[in-house]
């Protein structure tokens, strides 16, 4: 007679249990809903209105006449320059050496935002050539973020914030995995929904990651000189190094991090195909299309060609040739130049490696030097 009893009290609690689930399923659909979380950006949220150009990323106002030559300049937080003063922008700086060269009208517009890789970059190509022309595109790249920018569907750090994202399917580009601007799922649950916003979504890079290659595997043991500045950096959280995610390699160190691992190699191929398709959509769309990228940037080996570095008990070994193999793979089928940062004091500050307002005239300069042949052949649009 007791099994009936104890079959019953469970009944019992598990009807009530749903009654009360139930009950706070409807007072949280009446009382709140999920937050709706978007897929992409547009530009940084410190910018203010007054300084965003017609499509929302930061720069001046985009006009032309028929007879000018027009360049957009894409990107990510270098072009978008946040750091740099309204009219030392790349947009400004590119378009008065330009104008002295070629001695005639030219706007250059900028299409950028801070975090973006080349996925975005060619999200955001697209959406400007819907409503303006272009007679060149120029991107500027930063290989040390482009790479796993391209790779992962979020910024960083982990689970940063999530962006539409491409991937390799047989060799061939695929995706992106939804639209600049969609809503995010939500669970079909508001009990489930509000959990997830009290502790958080299930992890997006996570789940990414069953589609991407082993990872660079850093040695247990290394018998050779290593070097203590990571472990230093670490122990101090200096930079934001405990954010640097070896283990993914969604990290600034990666693209130096040798031999290649099939990850790197995924990005690697993911970023060329990426380029070939921002050069693709540029000549469709009536534009040639220039990449660069600085030359010698700064890099974990400092003034030798290879390192190795301790990190918590791993070693890691970095080469300056494998970061340079990397950007060449990358741009091998495209127009791609890389300029020299020709003054010592470059740098925004001591931890913040963008471009000061004087590397990025002298940079815009070279620049502008290198394009003129390229525009000067041009003729402008027929204004008759």
């Amino acid at each position: 007679m007791r099994v009936p009893r104890v079959f019953s009290s469970v009944l019992v609690v598990l009807a009530g249990t749903l009654v009360a689930l139930a009950a706070a399923e409807a007072f949280l659909r009446l009382a709140c809903s999920p937050p709706v979380v978007t897929s992409g950006w547009v530009c940084s949220s410190s910018v203010p209105r007054q300084e965003r150009n017609q499509l929302g990323f930061r720069g001046h106002p985009i006009g032309y006449s028929d007879s000018t030559t027009v360049l957009v300049l894409v990107g990510d937080s270098q072009v978008e320059a946040t750091h740099l003063a309204w009219d030392w922008m790349p947009e400004s700086r590119l378009e008065h050496h330009l104008e002295e060269i070629l001695g005639r009208d030219v706007e250059v517009a900028s299409v950028a935002a801070q975090g973006y890789g080349q996925d975005q970059e060619l999200l955001a190509l697209e959406y400007y050539f819907e409503d303006f022309r272009a007679d060149m595109v120029v991107v500027w790249e930063t290989p040390a973020n482009d790479l796993w920018n391209n790779t992962f569907p979020t910024h960083w750090p982990a689970d940063g914030w999530a962006k539409p994202t491409f991937w390799l399917e047989s060799g061939e580009l695929a995706g992106p995995c939804e639209n600049p601007g969609d809503a995010l799922p939500v669970p079909p649950l508001r009990i489930v929904a509000l959990l997830e916003s009290a502790l958080g979504r299930p992890s997006r890079d996570g789940a990414w990651e069953a589609r991407l290659p082993a990872p660079y595997g850093p040695d247990s043991t290394w018998q050779g000189p290593a070097r203590q500045e990571w472990q230093e950096r670490w122990n101090t959280d200096l930079g934001l190094m405990r954010f640097e995610n070896l283990a993914t390699e969604k990290s600034h160190l990666a693209v130096y991090l040798t031999p290649r691992s099939p990850r790197m190699q995924y990005s690697v191929d993911l970023t060329r195909l990426l380029l070939d398709r921002i050069d693709s959509l540029s000549r469709s769309s009536g534009a040639s299309a220039v990449f660069f990228a600085a030359e010698g940037p700064p890099d974990p080996t400092g003034d030798v060609e290879e390192a190795t570095y301790v990190l918590n008990g791993l070693y890691y070994h970095v080469a300056r040739s494998q970061y340079e193999r990397n950007v060449h793979d990358s741009n091998s089928d495209v127009s791609f130049l890389e300029l020299p940062i020709r003054i010592e004091d470059w740098k925004m500050g001591p931890l913040n490696s963008h471009l000061n307002e004087h590397a990025t005239d002298l940079m815009m300069e070279d620049l502008a030097l290198r394009l003129a042949p390229m525009l000067a052949d041009s003729s402008p649009p027929d204004t008759e």
